[in-house]
């Protein structure tokens, strides 16, 4: 169900913020065409989340990377996760304001998090973390 963003005012720090980046966005367009250029895709180690995840669900779609020349498929696959909408408001502000989609931030936080606990610098359980 798409939500309908036009009733938000100004005042809104995430409105403002889309404002602003559609702004610079349309300069950009206008200055010059953007060069396209082959980007090397490379796979990320998957995370399985609590069973309280509703639903994992494919995509059929499928990325090659041009540089080499035999052909990776890089699979996507779309994953739901249930938590507070007051969360998720505040997640997206975070990774806006660090130039960041909600997948980039997701991504790069449980890389993070992994690296740290595999080095022993921290552990991990379901009370949470710990030095």
């Amino acid at each position: 169900m798409a939500k309908d963003f036009s009733k938000f005012t100004d005042d809104n720090p995430v409105m403002a913020i889309l404002e602003k980046a559609k702004q610079e966005q349309a300069a950009l367009e206008k200055e010059s065409k953007p060069e396209v250029t082959p980007v090397e895709i490379t796979p990320v180690e998957t995370v399985q989340t609590a069973p309280a995840t509703p639903i994992v669900q494919e995509i059929p779609e499928t990325q090659v990377t041009e540089n080499k020349p035999e052909e990776i498929e890089i699979k996507k696959i779309l994953m739901n996760i249930s938590i507070r909408e007051s969360t998720k408001k505040e997640w997206k502000m975070f990774f806006l304001e660090h130039d960041l989609s909600m997948t980039q931030g997701i991504e790069t936080a449980v890389e993070y998090l992994m690296s740290e606990v595999r080095k022993n610098n921290i552990k991990l359980s379901k009370g949470g973390i710990t030095k």
